[in-house]
């Protein structure tokens, strides 16, 4: 790992933190909910606000503009959009059928079903995460870490990396005991899926919209399930885990060995 991605990744952890700290003192003394809520989509594109400001020092030769507009200049295949779309809904199909059987909820009770709620969580989902995380963690780490390792031991790098900046996350999730720990093992179980399903379709089709994408079905998948977060949690990564494995096991054009 080279010396500007070890430096770009302290820095995200370290704004990260920032960022909260400002938010609970905003939340303690203005006790401005709005002010809170603008602080928090803020704080989601850290890597991103990090990963400008550090540019000139990653690329010295390159223009920020340039750079941003090649990560999206690959034509997108309508093969790569579709199975990513038809993964994901076979994994909240999967998820909502399997809670309805160990838990006795039934689907329609799972699922959030107002047509407006649905528009405004994937609106708010898309800011809040999709769009300021992507550019940092594929756009430049997992390209630089692919220059030095395989595609799958970068995707697990970076799915590590990326899981742990959510540390405060976990803390503030309401859990404890066991059922912390179980939080956090699925959590970073399914974030290690999400990013080596996000490298291989990203190495198929180099594309920034590819990682947005993902990320976003999967934040909104979970987020319009309406059950409980830890079970929902749960189900859900190992679906991932078993998606991610199969992608390792069969490795269509080497997007994960070369």
């Amino acid at each position: 790992m080279n010396v500007m991605v070890k430096k770009y990744i302290l820095w995200t952890y370290v704004m990260f933190f920032v960022f909260l700290l400002v938010i609970g003192l905003t939340m303690f003394l203005l006790k401005s909910q709005p002010v809170a809520e603008i602080l928090i989509v803020l704080s989601s594109w850290t890597s991103a606000f990090v990963f400008i400001t550090m540019f000139r020092k990653i690329y010295p030769k390159e223009g920020l503009w340039n750079f941003i507009k090649r990560q999206f200049s690959e034509r997108i295949r309508i093969s790569t959009i579709s199975c990513i779309v038809l993964i994901q809904f076979f994994i909240l199909i999967g998820s909502l059928f399997i809670i309805n059987k160990l838990w006795n909820v039934p689907i329609h009770e799972q699922l959030t079903v107002s047509w407006t709620s649905l528009l405004i969580v994937f609106g708010y989902n898309l800011i809040l995460g999709p769009l300021g995380e992507e550019l940092g963690w594929r756009g430049f780490v997992l390209n630089e870490l692919q220059k030095e390792y395989n595609p799958l031991k970068s995707a697990i790098i970076v799915g590590l990396v990326w899981g742990f900046w959510h540390t405060p996350l976990w803390l503030m999730s309401g859990y404890s005991g066991l059922q912390l720990v179980q939080y956090i093992i699925c959590f970073l179980f399914a974030i290690v899926a999400v990013s080596i399903i996000i490298t291989a379709f990203y190495n198929l089709n180099r594309n920034l919209i590819i990682p947005i994408l993902i990320h976003q079905l999967f934040n909104y998948s979970m987020a319009i399930q309406a059950g409980d977060v830890l079970n929902v949690l749960t189900v859900t990564s190992i679906l991932y885990l078993i998606v991610a494995g199969v992608i390792v096991l069969v490795n269509y054009k080497n997007c994960l060995y070369r």
